[in-house]
């Protein structure tokens, strides 16, 4: 199996799985009215940023694809050598490790029996703590936390440390060096979109003719929408901060998106109303991401989000516990029965009349 900077490792085994799910016609949506929403382009908008390769798109309507990709997920987080890996179906392998050996993105790439389709899995943030835990990814996981969901380079007040220097006191923010910073992010190491997008290459290289998705949780699961809208491959993701104020800055979407934008991405963002992290409310220097020193401070997400009403279908208070893989797969899982049979999955659809970091003056 091919290698790229230590990035893809040898091909590994597929563990044993018991969920069976066959990869038919139920996991793929393209309908009639969505290929021409997705397909058209406004004669007036000059702004059409999203190639758009792909024929099929995995079906956000259908529970048992929806819970496919979030067990893909989950075991993003999941080391190859040890135990915990949650069983995805005898039609999916695990076909390559994505950087294992080093400390910074990480994931696997999944391939159906046919190899027809092949889902880039991409982990998230593993905590760190007051200075401990987060394992060998921890601090670049935070790294990039703090500058893709902060409001000023994770400058939340005059007590923190800024990730760059474009904080200029008080509430303001030099917004031609946000710009400059994160495109100088796309030349850097650290960077995961950067990494990613060597990523998504030689997945395309592995398998030229297979359909390409991805997904991931929390940060894995921005960096693959970023991904997936640079390329136009179709993502689910779940429980992730709000990720189009940093596609606007590297000037991957327009900062003052219409709801016929976010329309036209093939981007599907799973998660729960009592998640602080997916909702943008853990700020303010009570909150849980305050303390860990981590500023996720935005809440606008691009293409469509999937909403579970957890606050008012399970009586939860918001808490960062319901932020967790973990926790959100039993959600996914067993909405229908916690729901007693109203929904199976929650509709998608755009987030409408969301602005972010309104609160900061940008000079």
């Amino acid at each position: 199996m091919a290698q790229m900077n230590g990035l893809l490792a040898a091909e590994s085994p597929s563990p044993g799985s018991t969920f069976e799910h066959t990869v038919t016609d139920t996991f793929f949506k393209m309908d009639g009215d969505d290929e021409e929403e997705a397909h058209s382009q406004d004669d007036n908008d000059n702004n059409n940023l999203f190639p758009l390769p792909w024929k099929r798109v995995p079906n956000a309507a259908d529970h048992a694809t929806v819970v496919s990709m979030v067990r893909m997920a989950l075991d993003c987080y999941v080391d190859p050598k040890r135990q915990g890996w949650v069983d995805i179906g005898d039609n999916w392998d695990v076909s390559t490790e994505i950087g294992w050996l080093e400390a910074g993105l990480r994931g696997y790439i999944f391939a159906s029996e046919d190899q027809k389709t092949v889902v880039i899995g991409i982990k998230g943030t593993s905590l760190k703590l007051f200075g401990t835990g987060g394992g060998p990814t921890g601090n670049n996981d935070k790294l990039n936390d703090n500058k893709m969901f902060s409001c000023c380079c994770g400058k939340v007040d005059r007590t923190w440390w800024g990730v760059c220097g474009c904080y200029m006191g008080g509430s303001s923010c030099n917004q031609q060096c946000l710009v400059d910073d994160a495109k100088k992010d796309l030349d850097e190491s650290e960077s995961y979109y950067a990494i990613g997008l060597k990523v998504v290459e030689a997945a395309k290289a592995l398998y030229p003719h297979a359909s390409i998705w991805l997904t991931g949780h929390s940060l894995g699961g921005s960096v693959a929408s970023l991904l997936g809208i640079t390329k136009g491959y179709p993502v689910f993701t779940y429980s992730s901060p709000g990720d189009a104020r940093y596609g606007a800055k590297v000037g991957l979407v327009k900062s003052n998106l219409k709801e016929s934008d976010l329309r036209k991405m093939p981007v599907w963002q799973f998660g729960n109303t009592a998640d602080p992290i997916y909702m943008g409310t853990c700020t303010g220097a009570t909150s849980t991401c305050y303390s860990a020193g981590y500023a996720m401070e935005t809440k606008c997400h691009l293409g469509r989000t999937c909403i579970y009403d957890t606050m008012t279908e399970l009586g939860w208070g918001q808490n960062i516990r319901y932020h967790t893989i973990f926790t959100f797969i039993n959600v996914v899982e067993n909405w229908y029965n916690l729901t007693k049979g109203r929904e199976t999955v929650p509709q998608c659809l755009p987030q409408t009349d969301c602005q972010d970091c309104t609160q900061w003056q940008y000079v």
